[in-house]
């Protein structure tokens, strides 16, 4: 019984199935794939092309595909818009118990969620699966099915959203791939299963070679949640919290928030929302993939690898701010380079991870000629470096001087404690020197008594004018007040 299971299902797989070939697109046949398929290697697609049989004229279709498991289908739909909904579709799908490939026609009524099978009759001939290289191939280990078959160009019976393919008409093209068991709905999508074509095509005409324009999914609110948040917490929240923690120190010395310094209180609410938002944004992913990712194709499949990582760096850098020891204290040191090696590798690992989503099918945005979110983040990611640069060259600038002001200010407050000890004549407390540099003028001239500022490097000006003192948009909040 098994020997006879085993030959039917090698007879199933179409030992002398031709695989489908990419290389007649706009030839002899009209194409639909991804924009990231290499030769006949693709993810998934379909072709077709109008043949003859009977003196009846037919579409033969090519449906392949990642199905992910043998319980998945591929699906064709034809619809007047990039959406599914009152169209017809033709699809197949692999039947684990006769080890067989099954093509199906069905439709979906018009504001409805689900899909109905149409069962035509014996005269119709809608549907021809057998003969002239007609027929499947399926490979479990890949869960990689193809199947050819022909479809009626014009119904006999033009009911239940069943599409006339005659010229005229064009249809957006969409592929489905999802699980269904018993084959009866074509309806259960996997997530980022679903894949319309960029314009309409006459399906008549092999003059088509359509690629993906955008994506449409079951649950497109999820994903684009998930994108906003991480965008959200890495690209503003946690870009201004290291760039207040690690070049404002400094300013508003004599004013507190809640009891901290503004740039501490600042620094960790800012990098609260953003792990905040990063958990978030996962559970979302997790929601959204009913569990971790089964991505396969790279690099697409980097992206939550990468992801998960970068949520366990947010999560165990504000867990080792509960250790930190006094600022004074010897091993201070440590904690301050663990702190900014787990911070600087989390925040530098979120863009690339950002950059990969931006080009994963869920996103709906295809790399293109012009993929402008992705070109975006290419920008900022200049202007992040170019503002810490800037930050960078001002501070060594106004290195020494605000180290002088730092110790005068120092001593000052070590003499005032020792007065208050030994309590002698009251002396008012010291006021925190404001640093040098905060506030930019436009005015310039060097100044010989400084010299060999940031590792030699001769850069001196001063503020003699108050010229250039503008408040800067709020996307450059974090830009350098210069004031000496």
């Amino acid at each position: 019984m098994i020997v006879v299971g085993v030959l039917l299902f090698l007879v199933a797989s179409g030992l002398s199935f031709n695989d489908v070939d990419l290389s007649t697109c706009t030839v002899t046949k009209g194409c639909l794939r991804p924009p990231i398929c290499a030769d006949n290697l693709c993810e998934y697609g379909a072709t077709w092309r109008l043949v003859e049989q009977d003196e009846v004229q037919y579409i033969e279709f090519e449906l392949f595909g990642d199905i992910k498991s043998s319980s998945g289908f591929i699906s064709l739909v034809f619809s007047r818009d990039p959406y599914f909904g009152g169209d017809g579709f033709v699809g197949c799908y692999y039947d684990t118990v006769d080890f067989k490939t099954v093509v199906r026609a069905g439709y979906r009524p018009e504001a409805s969620e689900s899909n109905h099978l149409y069962n035509p009759s014996d005269d119709e001939k809608l549907l021809i699966t057998t003969g002239d290289d007609l027929g499947s191939s399926y490979v479990d280990a890949q869960h990689y099915l193809q199947c050819r078959f022909r479809r009626r160009v014009t119904p006999v019976r033009m009911a239940n959203q069943l599409k006339d393919l005659a010229p005229p008409n064009a249809y957006y093209l969409i592929i489905q791939r999802g699980s269904d068991p018993l084959g009866t709905s074509f309806g259960q999508l996997y997530p980022g299963g679903e894949a319309t074509s960029n314009t309409s095509a006459i399906i008549t005409s092999p003059l088509y070679d359509l690629t993906i324009s955008y994506l449409v999914y079951h649950s497109p609110g999820v994903v684009k949640a998930h994108g906003a948040m991480m965008v959200l917490g890495w690209v503003f929240c946690s870009s201004v919290g290291v760039i207040i923690s690690r070049y404002y120190k400094d300013m508003w010395p004599n004013a507190g928030l809640l009891g901290e310094r503004v740039w501490f209180q600042i620094h960790r609410i800012l990098m609260g929302i953003c792990v905040g938002l990063t958990c978030l944004a996962v559970i979302l992913a997790f929601v959204f993939c009913q569990g971790y990712s089964a991505l396969k194709i790279y690099p697409d499949y980097i992206h939550p690898i990468l992801g998960l990582v970068v949520l366990c760096l947010a999560i165990i850098n504000p867990i080792i701010t509960f250790c930190r020891p006094h600022p004074m204290h010897k091993n201070r040191p440590y904690f301050n380079w663990t702190h900014f090696i787990i911070g600087t590798l989390a925040h530098v690992l979120s863009i690339p991870t950002i950059m990969l989503g931006l080009r994963m099918p869920a996103a709906g945005v295809q790399l293109r000629t012009l993929n402008y979110p992705l070109w975006i983040l290419i920008f900022f990611v200049i202007f992040q470096f170019c503002v810490e640069l800037i930050l960078e060259i001002h501070g060594c600038i106004h290195y020494r001087r605000n180290k002088h002001k730092k110790i005068a200010y120092r001593n000052e407050l070590e003499q005032y404690q020792n007065a208050v000890r030994v309590g002698g004549v009251p002396i008012p407390r010291p006021v925190e020197p404001e640093p040098s540099g905060r506030i930019f003028n436009g005015s310039y001239r060097g100044r010989d008594s400084d010299h060999h500022y940031c590792r030699q490097l001769s850069i001196e000006y001063t503020l003699e004018t108050r010229a250039f003192n503008l408040t800067l948009l709020p996307y450059l909040i974090y830009w350098p007040h210069l004031h000496e």
